[in-house]
């Protein structure tokens, strides 16, 4: 399995320059893919991909804590993870977690772009 730091992520962005045919300037490689679709109730990590700082962490804080089936969310930045609690009877989709990362990145304004990683759920 391979970790990739927010570093390498930039690298390979810079370095893959604009793309003219509109595809992505990143992938993440197949055995980081994500297999969820919606999350249920209960507690997730989620790997984030993509933090520059601890801002990036904050802003995606904030963005989580704006969708209603979110009870917590906190980053920990240092092992680039969100731990995310679903609220009882409720199911995040993970179209709207994606979405609300895209707002993140926006707010904090530091050209990054966040990607969803590996997701497990914590019994």
């Amino acid at each position: 399995m391979r970790i990739w730091s927010a570093a390498a992520i930039l690298v390979m962005t810079v370095l893959a320059g604009p793309i003219a045919w509109g595809a992505p300037a990143f992938t993440l490689p197949a055995e980081e893919a994500v297999t969820y679709k919606e999350l249920p109730s209960g507690h997730y990590a989620v790997k984030i991909i993509g933090m520059l700082t601890t801002t990036c962490g904050r802003g995606i804080e904030i963005e989580m804590m704006k969708l209603p089936e979110v009870e917590s969310a906190k980053v920990d930045f240092d092992q680039e993870t969100l731990n995310l609690t679903i609220k009882l009877n409720r199911t995040l989709r993970l179209t709207a977690v994606r979405k609300a990362l895209h707002l993140a990145a926006d707010q904090v304004n530091l050209g990054a772009d966040y990607f969803v990683g590996k997701i497990t759920f914590l019994p």
